[in-house]
């Protein structure tokens, strides 16, 4: 198993996401960046696009409303307007 580091991802409305996860890849204003575990402490402005989370080997993507990333030694904490996972808006189209 890979190594999983903490992610929470949290609206105004409520926490979106709080699981332990292998990789996320979002969208900053400098461009792409993936955060790994152990990564150095970092904290980016968020452009609003795709937003990818990998957890046992498997890659969910979803989007965010831009917002802000930090990076600490005890969890990665993204602060967004909005997010939602691409596969529940298919569901709700169908």
């Amino acid at each position: 198993m890979a190594s999983q580091f903490a992610l929470e991802i949290v609206t105004p409305e409520k926490i979106f996401y709080n699981d332990e996860v292998e990789m996320v890849i979002m969208r900053t204003t400098k461009g792409d960046r993936a955060i790994l575990k152990d990564h150095i402490p970092f904290v980016a402005g968020l452009v609003e696009g795709q937003l990818r989370v990998k957890k046992d080997g498997k890659f969910r993507e979803g989007k965010i409303s831009g917002g802000f990333i930090t990076v600490n030694k005890e969890k990665t904490t993204i602060l967004t307007e909005a997010a939602s996972w691409d596969d529940e808006a298919k569901k709700e189209t169908l």
